[in-house]
């Protein structure tokens, strides 16, 4: 009895530092996937403005939480995989059953693996990400307010937002041949020619600039009317230009960056609402209903004949197919639902992603890592598209977002109960 625990000991260490390296491996590729896209999006935002080392690494470093919840449990897919596409292409699997030693012992392990890190997931959706994306949000503010909106040279043209500037020659916050195009959401444009001007920032806590121009010309049009236009000259003229939309909130109050109890509190408060605005579309419903009732009496005892009563009729059968079918949904109340049930899901996502690798077992296949892991990558996907479909449907479906979010856990886990009870049928 000894000697089995120990060959089991053995076997588990065994089958623990595989997958330990096979799931670094794994973590690199994937980590290089998503860090990939968020330094191209962080690139886009900071870095070509001029930001020092220190700094971008600092940014990257606080953007990796945002990422590394879905980095786990792909990465234990792809490791689980791989070990035990390797232990059956080398026959090692046939050895072990042969000696007596059940499947179950080397899938032991890799649960025991997969629940750790789902355990190590939920600590970095729950704790370190909130925390990641406020100093980041925090950081990302100061660096903005920092840097200058318009790096004014000579004969350049600078775009932010929805306004663009181009100068000839400059000296200092001098500028000369100034032309300034600008736009809002009324769908008024604005173009602005001036042989000279200062530039000033005003206010910068709201990154609010004063563009004061010397014999301004100023062409006022309506973007979707080309004959309404006006036309103006002034001696001078001050513009004030606002890139506060520009800057990020101190904070980030979205769900997805919030804990799990704030979400929690955040569905409780928001619930409040979903309540009231389903009582008044019961109510809405049940007074539409009425009115139609009423209207009907109405007309069968006069007749039909009332133009008027025609009239209620119709407004009142309007009035119950405007309401709809449904009772109306709260979107924040979905939202915070889905989010916080996401938490759990990308989590538990770790265990699900490496019970359907375990049918694996029970087949020989050729390149056994190779292979693993081309499946994985597979299953990736699949589990991917699941999970950003579902997150699609909340707002359009009915069902329970707790239980819409949950639905790829529940697909993979049914698929590998149903592999695994085929394969093993089958021998």
């Amino acid at each position: 009895m000894k000697e089995n625990r120990s060959s089991y000991s053995l076997l588990y260490r065994y089958i623990l530092r595989e997958f330990a390296q096979n799931f670094a491996v794994a973590f690199i590729f994937f980590f290089c996937i998503f860090f990939i896209n968020s330094i191209l999006l962080l690139v886009q935002r900071i870095l070509l403005r001029n930001i020092d080392m220190v700094t971008m690494l600092q940014m990257v470093a606080l953007s990796m939480p945002q990422f590394m919840i879905y980095i786990f449990p792909f990465a234990s897919l792809a490791a689980s995989s791989m070990v035990l596409g390797d232990l059956g292409s080398s026959n090692e699997l046939l050895a072990l059953r042969s000696s007596g030693i059940s499947s179950g012992h080397v899938y032991r392990p890799l649960v025991l693996a997969s629940l750790v890190l789902t355990v190590v997931t939920f600590i970095f959706a729950d704790m370190v990400l909130p925390w990641s994306s406020v100093v980041y949000e925090e950081k990302l503010n100061v660096l903005m307010r920092d840097m200058p909106t318009f790096e004014i040279e000579p004969n350049s043209v600078n775009t932010v937002g929805n306004i663009v500037l181009s100068n000839g020659e400059s000296e200092g916050n001098e500028i000369h041949d100034i032309l300034l195009l600008s736009s809002d959401d009324n769908g008024q444009s604005r173009t602005v020619v001036s042989d000279r001007g200062l530039l000033t920032l005003v206010d910068s806590y709201n990154y609010i600039y004063s563009l004061e121009l010397d014999n301004p010309t100023i062409l006022l049009s309506e973007s979707d009317d080309i004959d309404s236009y006006g036309l103006s000259n002034a001696d001078r003229a001050v513009f004030f230009l606002d890139f506060s939309e520009q800057i990020p909130s101190l904070t980030s109050s979205a769900p997805v960056n919030l804990s799990s109890r704030d979400l929690i509190a955040g569905i409780a408060e928001r619930e409040v609402n979903a309540r009231r605005d389903r009582a008044e579309w019961h109510y809405g419903k049940e007074d539409a209903r009425l009115t139609y009732a009423d209207a009907l009496k109405r007309s069968v005892r006069e007749g039909g004949e009332s133009v008027n009563l025609e009239d209620a009729l119709r407004a009142a059968d309007e009035s119950i197919s405007r309401s709809g079918e449904n009772p109306p949904m709260n979107f924040y109340s979905q939202y915070y639902k889905a989010e916080l049930t996401k938490k759990f899901v990308l989590s538990l996502a770790c265990f699900c992603l490496t019970m359907i690798t375990l049918p694996l077992s029970m087949v020989r296949v050729k390149h056994g890592k190779l292979t693993g892991f081309a499946i994985s990558l597979l299953i990736a996907v699949a589990y991917w598209y699941m999970l950003f479909g579902v997150q699609l449907q909340i707002f359009s479906i009915s069902t329970s977002p707790y239980l819409l979010i949950s639905l790829p856990d529940i697909v993979i886990l049914l698929i590998a109960v149903v592999l695994m009870l085929r394969f093993r049928r089958a021998r």
